[in-house]
């Protein structure tokens, strides 16, 4: 039995289709990789080096930004403990039917 199923495996693995070789090279990726330490650069140009090493100065002075941020953050984890909330409960009922 141990036989057959190697037999078997290694015929499949011999006689599956392989990826043709167009000549166009691997795939590039969607996102250059340094698209974001371009932007962080950018972003870090912007800010008053005064303001970047306190974070509590920085919203001293940009109040509405911090604040925006923060309910973002908050919206986020709200959103996916909600999320966790459902699948827990979708499970307990799965397990309830059964």
């Amino acid at each position: 039995m141990i036989f057959r199923a190697v037999f078997w495996i290694g015929l499949v693995a011999l006689l599956m289709p392989r990826e043709p070789d167009l000549g166009l090279g691997r795939p590039a990726p969607a996102i250059d990789p340094g698209a974001g330490s371009e932007v962080a650069a950018w972003a870090a140009s912007k800010i008053d080096p005064r303001l970047a090493s306190d974070p509590q100065l920085l919203c001293r002075a940009n109040p509405a930004a911090c604040s925006a941020g923060a309910g973002l953050v908050e919206n986020v984890r709200t959103a996916a403990l909600q999320s966790l909330a459902q699948v827990k409960a979708d499970l307990r009922d799965n397990e309830r039917r059964r």
